[in-house]
This record gives C-alpha cells, structure tokens and sequence, in this order.
C-alpha cells in the first residue's frame, strides 16, 4: 500500500468517524442533539434524557452479561471431540479476560452497529485479542457478491503524531507521520508477517445490515430531551415573574442614599416603605403552564421510545404486578429482537474460535474441531422459582421429578459448592426399608 493510497482511504473514512461520536455521546447518556445549538441567554437548561444509556445496559446485561455465553465439545456426528475447547483454547481466553472482552464487543456492536476485534500472536504470550475502537476502524472489503474483508486499516493519534496498522491476509505494515506533515512513512521495524491466513481482524454485528439498537428512535428522544429543558426553562423563569403594580413606582426621586423606588424593589425584592403612591394590590404576571398537556406529552413519548427500542418499560408499575404470562409477552418483543442479535452475534464468536484454532504455528491440535464447538447463550432474567416448582409438582401428581442433585445447582455458587450433594448424603445415610431396599 502506498502514502497516497492510505490517505485516500483515511480520507474517506471521515465522514463515518463523525457518526460514531454522536453516538457515543447518546450511549453515555449526554445526548448530543440537546447540546449541538449554541447558548443563548438564561435559562437555557439542557436536560438529555438517558435513554439509550439505559437500553444498552439492560440489552447488555441480558445476553452478554459475564457467564451468560459459555463453550463446550460435545460429541457430534461420530466425531470424537469432547474437551477440544477446554484443552486448546479455555487457557488461551482465560489469559484474555474473554467474557469481559465479549460483552466489550456486544456493548460497542449494538451502540455503533459493528464491532472490531484484532489478534496477535507471539511466542512469549501466546495468542491475544483486544477490542479496536470503533473510530479508528477503516475495513476494506472485495467487492464479490459475497463482500470478503481483503484488508483493514487500523488508524489512530497519540499526541501530534499519527499511526496507520494495514493488515492483509499475509503481513501488517506500521505507517506514521507527523499531523503537520502530508505523507505517510513506513515504520519497518513495527511490520511484519503473521500466520493467520487471512485478514487477523473480526467483525461483529447484531442486524443484517449493520444498524445499532437505537438509531430508529433518535428523533423521539431528541424531542422528549426538549420538551423536558423547556419544562426546566419554565420552572427557572417562574422565579422571574414581572411584578405588576396597580400604580407606577416613582423611579425618578432618590433618597440620601441616591437610590429610586424602582432600585429598591430591584435590589430587596420588596414592597414595603415605598411611599403612598404604591398600591396596595400587587400580584405577579405569569404564564398559565398545562401541566396535564406537558406530562400526557412525555408520558407518551416515554412509552413509544421503549417499545420502539422493543425493550419493555422499567417504569411501568403494572409490568411488577402483572401475571407471569403478562409478562411474557410484554417481553416477546425484546426477546424475539435479542434472539435476531444472537443469531448474527454468534457469528462472529464461531469466526474468533476458527481464526485462533487455525493459526499457523501449529499451537492448537485438530483444528478441524473447531467446527464442533458448541456455543452457549442463556437470558439474564429473574425467574419465580417457587411458582415454577409448585407448577411441575401439579402436573406430575405430586411425584419427584427433578434429582436433588440438580436442584442444588439452582443456588448460587457463593452459596453451595461443587461437594454439596455429597455432604449430605454423608449426613443422611441411606437406611433400609422393610422391604430392604434403601430410601
């Protein structure tokens, strides 16, 4: 790749870099729309309603929550590769911090409609992997039916100087240059090759085209973050009422210390000893604010930005309340919009385990297992175990059907360890019957 071929690319790439940070700033909870108009005079209250701070976290925590996505190698079509993951890469995504990692690449995937993931490797450390910021992500895709990532620019700033990583499916190749300067210079020391075979940089989505969890409602929450800084504006300005006097105050004639009635009223906020000219009648002119109109308006909005966003509404009193199958379907519409994530997230989470499995130093053995692993999603959600247990008990007669085994791992692991089962047996030895059979 030459100087010029890299700045056209970085070029290029600009206009989308704006796009992330507004979205950034909605993810963090200071919505940029509410701040992009210039001040003007008092009160001019700027309230960003966090809405997609909110949605993010639930979304988040309920499927990329740390232990929600797990791994195991099952036995599958006569294939013998149980324990292939546990043998050759539970280590190397310990080492990684993988689950944090993981719910990095959800969080940025459903914030910015994609997420990046580079890997290295080195004989000292072994195999990494990290999250890429989004801005600094440049892919370079085939234009083949089916678009295949040829090349990726890795382009980012530390202080006045710039940096551009190119990887290909063969080598990456530092480039820097100073942010005055014009061309680019390749830093041979910092290039080299590498063994993965293809481009060592994955892609994460959860849509089919790439669009974030909330784009779609932007205009809503942009109008709610205004109606709720005009009603802060109203409430400031309620404390700037104009005095209405039935009378004029005599602003011309000063008293010894060189002050009119009119600086008097100005500067203690009262009416008293002012001179028999003032009436006795005063009363404040104020605007006649709907209160009902205001809060039906927001209410309104408040419900549409939740069930635009498909994610039910933390704040309806009736959602606690409701019976089970209520809030079943209350939560159909997130479910069946996370269960599309999952589709597209697992994806990439297949593509991580292929691209390390398949590397060319050899250091995974049977490769081809990696087609076998079987990824596991769970839902982080609470569930009312006591209803759950008293509706199996009526449905089996009254009859055990679930092992004590398998009960005790519904306790947390803080509470019951791996040995319970077998501390109480050790306490509860099996006796014999009548029948001298043990129960």
């Amino acid at each position: 790749m030459t100087s010029d071929e890299l700045k056209e690319i970085i070029k290029n790439h600009k206009p989308s870099s704006v796009r992330y940070y507004d979205q950034k700033s909605y993810k963090i909870g200071v919505n940029s729309a509410i701040y992009q108009y210039p001040a003007h005079e008092a009160p001019d209250n700027r309230v960003p309603v966090p809405f997609v701070r909110r949605a993010v976290k639930i979304t988040k925590g309920y499927f990329a929550k740390v232990g929600n996505i797990t791994y195991s190698s099952p036995t599958e079509e006569g294939v013998k590769t149980g324990g292939w993951f546990e043998e050759n890469l539970a280590d190397t995504y310990d080492a990684n911090n993988e689950e944090m990692e993981t719910a990095a690449m959800f969080e940025d995937s459903i914030t910015y409609g994609q997420a990046w993931e580079l890997h290295w490797f080195n004989a000292e450390d072994g195999f990494k992997f990290t999250v890429l910021p989004v801005d600094q992500c440049i892919p370079i895709w085939s234009d083949d039916i089916i678009p295949e990532l040829i090349g990726f620019v890795w382009h980012r700033r530390s202080g006045d100087v710039e940096r551009a990583t190119f990887y290909d499916s063969a080598e990456y190749i530092e480039y820097t240059k100073k942010t005055n300067e014009d061309d680019w210079t390749q830093d041979m020391e910092k290039s080299g090759k590498h063994l993965y075979g293809r481009v060592p940089v994955l892609q994460a989505l959860t849509d089919r085209d790439g669009r974030n969890l909330f784009d779609h409602c932007l205009p809503l929450i942009d109008f709610y973050d205004k109606m709720a800084s005009m009603v802060a504006n109203e409430h400031e300005k309620f404390a700037e009422s104009i005095l209405l006097l039935r009378d004029a105050i005599d602003g011309v004639t000063q008293d010894e210390n060189g002050m009119t009635d009119i600086d008097k009223v100005n500067r203690w906020r009262i009416i008293d000893h002012l001179g028999e000219n003032v009436a006795t009648a005063a009363q404040y002119l104020e605007r006649n604010v709907n209160d009902t109109f205001i809060n039906n308006t927001l209410d309104r909005l408040e419900r549409l930005i939740y069930e635009m966003l498909c994610l039910f509404n933390p704040n309806d009193d009736s959602f606690a309340t409701a019976s089970g199958i209520a809030q079943a379907y209350k939560l159909l519409g997130f479910e069946l919009a996370v269960a599309d994530m999952e589709s597209y997230f697992s994806q990439f989470l297949q593509a991580r385990i292929k691209l390390i499995a398949n590397h060319g130093s050899g250091r995974i053995a049977e490769p081809k297992n990696a087609d076998y692993v079987t990824i596991h999603f769970a839902r982080n959600l609470p569930f009312d175990i006591e209803r759950m247990a008293q509706i199996v008990t009526m449905l089996a007669g009254g009859k055990q059907v679930i092992s004590r085994e398998t009960m005790l791992k519904w306790f947390p692991a803080t509470m019951i360890d791996s040995n319970e089962f077998d501390k109480v047996n050790a306490e509860n030895p099996p006796v014999k019957n009548a029948f001298g059979n043990y129960e």
